[in-house]
């Protein structure tokens, strides 16, 4: 079947179940036959359109977005807003085993020596807790419960039983558990993989994790870009031959995954229970987002920034995800994540998207040959200063010189004028000064969290810093 043909397969039959529910007779959804009638009839939502009813499906009520009640809810873990629980249905937890599935039968399609896996399993879910009658965590702690029966023997530490435990008491158990077992796969966010390599390096002495891992074959990463990491983690473990599966999931359901080792982009996968919409070339401002036109999956093009929006068998419908994607090729369909549309830092008219931000330094550590992980970037004016002005925190792998820090900045400023005019309009007119960059490391970003109250699963450093007192932490 054609791209086409499987996502309006997948409309309709998410139209047909829930047209009975009270979002279904709302809506008519029965007598909807096509994309356009769809469009028409849903309006495109946002947490804040249904936190009301989500209570309501807490509280017992049933048959509201989808049908049957719902007693598991999937916390928001990302940099888009505090305190969303998502619905998690029998049906979208099956649709996740199914997502995870596929990953297995590529990698070993792929990787047919079975041999290759078998020894100890990390894995370092999130956080999951009973609480009034339903169970409320992390999507990957719901992932972990649905790990099929034969991977059991496999697992150094029962993933179901780390997911009742504090985050920093998972880290430590495990890398007391794993110094000395035969690993062979790691499945966790990229950042908890490199605190746990280096403190793996700190208690043994160890020159790199091959070491004390010689037979690691296999890294399965999600909920942070796998690329501001991954040269990081190969420096590290000193062994070329170790695979990386990057997945691309949230809260709202899992969306593609890497399939070709010799490709930075992912598969999206298009036949698991969610239908997809996009809208090209996303503003930040909610109310502009929700009457912005969107195309269906088989209409995007190449190379233009979408956010993506889905509905979903967990009863979310015309659901804004907050993430911008670019198609790399649309048949089939395979994308890279960008960034986040409400990533943009905008405190002082230069309209600077993260993306944007990401694309300089790219460049940048390229022509100065440093290596450059994660950032974040926050905007203020100082007391005593000119004009306000941009600082960037960069993770590197070891401390940088103020001197080497500077000619970064300097750098920082001319990339970013070449990629966005607003930026360059406000610097020729000396409305912002040159930027100011540090040098942070994965211990402090890890301190940040936990002072947040993030350090979790897929806690995770925003790529813009809104508060001062955010900007002065990593001074």
């Amino acid at each position: 079947m054609s791209i086409k043909e499987i996502q309006q397969q997948q409309l309709i039959r998410l139209l047909k179940t829930a047209q009975n529910t009270e979002f279904g007779q709302q809506y008519d959804l029965q007598s909807i036959n096509a994309f356009d009638e769809f469009t028409d009839r849903i309006p495109i939502s946002f947490y804040d359109d249904i936190k009301l009813q989500i209570k309501e499906l807490k509280q017992g009520k049933s048959n509201i977005f989808w049908p049957g009640k719902v007693n598991k809810y999937a916390v928001s873990a990302g940099t888009s807003g505090e305190g969303k629980h998502l619905p998690l249905t029998d049906a979208r937890l099956e649709s996740d085993r199914n997502f995870m599935q596929k990953v297995v039968l590529n990698y070993l399609k792929k990787n047919p020596n079975i041999f290759d896996l078998w020894g100890k399993h990390i894995s370092i879910p999130g956080t999951l807790e009973e609480k009034d009658g339903f169970q409320i965590g992390e999507i990957s702690a719901y992932t972990a419960q649905q790990a099929p029966w034969w991977l059991t023997p496999f697992q150094l530490i029962d993933p179901i039983k780390l997911s009742q435990l504090p985050f920093n008491q998972k880290v430590n158990q495990t890398v007391d558990e794993a110094l000395d077992s035969d690993i062979r796969v790691i499945t966790a966010v990229p950042s908890w993989i490199l605190t746990m390599f280096k403190e793996v390096l700190d208690r043994t002495g160890a020159s790199s994790i091959r070491e004390v891992w010689p037979n690691l074959t296999l890294l399965v990463c999600g909920g942070v870009k796998l690329a501001n990491y991954k040269p990081h983690l190969e420096k590290l473990m000193d062994k070329p031959d170790v695979s990386f599966v990057e997945t691309y999931g949230a809260s709202e359901g899992y969306f593609s995954f890497t399939d070709d080792w010799n490709r930075t982009d992912m598969k999206l996968v298009a036949d698991n229970g969610i239908f997809y919409e996009f809208i090209p070339n996303p503003l930040p401002d909610q109310d502009a987002m929700a009457v912005q036109e969107t195309v269906p999956l088989w209409e995007v093009e190449p190379n233009t920034p979408y956010a993506m929006l889905v509905t979903t068998n967990s009863g979310l419908w015309r659901y804004t995800l907050n993430d911008i994607v670019e198609f790399t090729q649309t048949d089939p369909p395979r994308i890279k994540v960008m960034g986040r549309v409400s990533e943009m830092l905008d405190d002082y008219g230069e309209a600077l998207y993260a993306y944007e931000a990401e694309e300089a330094l790219k460049n940048i550590s390229q022509e100065m040959d440093i290596e450059i992980g994660n950032f974040t970037i926050g905007a203020t004016l100082q007391e005593g200063a000119a004009a306000p002005q941009h600082f960037w925190f960069i993770r590197t792998p070891e401390q940088l010189h103020r001197d080497t820090l500077d000619r970064l900045a300097q750098n920082i400023d001319r990339e970013v004028r070449e990629i966005n005019r607003h930026y360059a309009i406000r610097r020729e007119s000396n409305a912002l000064g040159l930027p100011k960059v540090y040098s942070i490391s994965q211990q402090q970003i890890n301190n940040w969290l936990a002072s947040k109250g993030k350090d979790k699963a897929q806690g995770k450093l925003p790529a813009i810093l809104r508060d001062e007192e955010d900007i002065d932490f990593f001074k």
